[in-house]
């Protein structure tokens, strides 16, 4: 067992063709161990105090532990031992205590929320549909099958998406469990999806916009929700992105609502140009709203809703149309429409906030036009298009207003 002053370097780039401990010279216990497979785990050796065995404690795995934390948390071992405490028996017992549901409160926590704009989500679907079924069980003793009957019963039921979501975050958390120490192994290792969920390309007709749209006074929806599926309508933006609307976001003025990176999918900010309908909404909610520039306008219990709440509103009062439909698939019928009523395909990206097609690769790294002047033309023409569908005046409208190429 070589001893050698370890340097971040050194940490960095060494091999082993065997497993092989390298003690560090400057901090007393502390052991970088490396293995064929290129895996490098922090331990601390030390001497328990009730009988003079020698005891081995995980600190982490590098790199997630740079060489300074890991001579910190080793210092912080040796003390509590000087102390009298022995770690590698603490751990263990804190280990066998963990169930699954303390380990997703710690995932959620310490990783989700700092690492994932989708934390809620994932927050939302640990309740749901894991810690129902294995949240009480111990986390070291739960099995692959434990989890495959999760994933399994909800592919089986015909939801095949959640379904694979719902492994993502299993497997998210338990592979952050083992990488920080909390589980020696992960239980989702190897398991795959249970099939590919079909890509959905529901369109909603004139009819259904207008079946939609009018049942919303009578579907006794809370918290504003009327008015978000209104804006989903008339603006194609995500569920997430207007249920979560600001008031610091709105310019009342400029009759724009611009959203921050940290708010959407691809993390560029977007200034979305509010027609007058959707202005009009956005006032109403405004004088609602709470003075403070980060008070949210669509609310329930002080916080934003939720774009699961907006789907779950859709699923259980407003499936009044032909056939099963989501909020998703506004946003789908917004940009069909916007083609339908001649819009430029550029310009319909620009409005969505896509970085595709037109606006991906080299082009869209040299093209930075952020079309401001078309998208308010395009989401106005669109609102009255939009208003005509509503009131039953659509085959009166006259067809397709041409946006001229950029």
């Amino acid at each position: 067992m070589p001893r050698k002053n370890l340097t971040a370097r050194f940490v960095e780039t060494v091999k082993a063709e065997t497993r092989t401990d390298y003690w560090d010279d400057v901090v007393r216990g502390l052991v970088l161990r490396v293995s064929p497979s290129g895996v490098k785990s922090w331990t601390v050796v030390y001497t328990r105090e009730s009988d003079g065995s020698k005891r081995r404690v995980t600190l982490g795995k590098f790199p997630a532990v740079q060489l300074e934390k890991a001579r910190a948390k080793a210092l912080a071992t040796v003390t509590a031992v000087i102390d009298g405490k022995d770690p590698a028996a603490d751990k263990r017992a804190r280990r066998e205590a963990m169930t699954v549901e303390d380990l997703g409160a710690l995932f959620i926590e310490k990783y989700a929320r700092r690492h994932k704009k989708t934390w809620a989500e994932d927050e939302r679907l640990l309740k749901r549909e894991v810690y129902p079924e294995i949240g009480s069980m111990k986390a070291l003793a739960v099995k692959r099958r434990d989890l495959l009957d999760i994933i399994e019963a909800k592919a089986d039921a015909g939801y095949l998406a959640q379904s694979t979501q719902i492994l993502a975050v299993i497997r998210k958390m338990f592979n952050w469990a083992v990488d920080s120490d909390y589980l020696e192994t992960s239980p989702a290792t190897g398991i795959k999806p249970r099939g590919k969920a079909v890509r959905r390309d529901r369109v909603l007709s004139d009819d259904e916009v207008r079946t939609i749209w009018q049942s919303l006074p009578a579907a006794a929806l809370r918290a504003g929700m009327d008015d978000i599926f209104r804006l989903l309508f008339l603006t194609g933006q995500r569920s997430g992105e207007v249920a979560g609307m600001r008031r610091g976001e709105i310019d009342v003025d400029a009759a724009t609502w611009t959203i921050p990176g940290s708010r959407t999918k691809n993390g560029l900010t977007h200034v979305v140009p509010l027609p007058d309908a959707a202005l009009a909404i956005v006032r109403d909610r405004l004088d609602k709203a709470d003075d403070e520039p980060d008070a949210p306008l669509f609310t329930r219990i002080g916080e934003p809703i939720e774009s699961n709440a907006v789907a779950q509103a859709a699923r259980l009062r407003l499936q009044v149309a032909g056939e099963p439909w989501t909020p998703h698939d506004i946003r789908r019928t917004v940009a069909t429409g916007l083609a339908g009523i001649g819009i430029m395909p550029h310009v319909i990206e620009a409005v969505l906030n896509h970085i595709s097609g037109f606006r991906s690769g080299v082009a869209g790294i040299y093209n930075r036009n952020r079309y401001e002047p078309e998208k308010r033309r395009a989401l106005d023409q669109w609102a009255e298009r939009l208003d005509a569908i509503v009131s039953g005046r659509a085959a009166k409208v006259v067809p397709l207003r041409l946006e001229a190429s950029a």
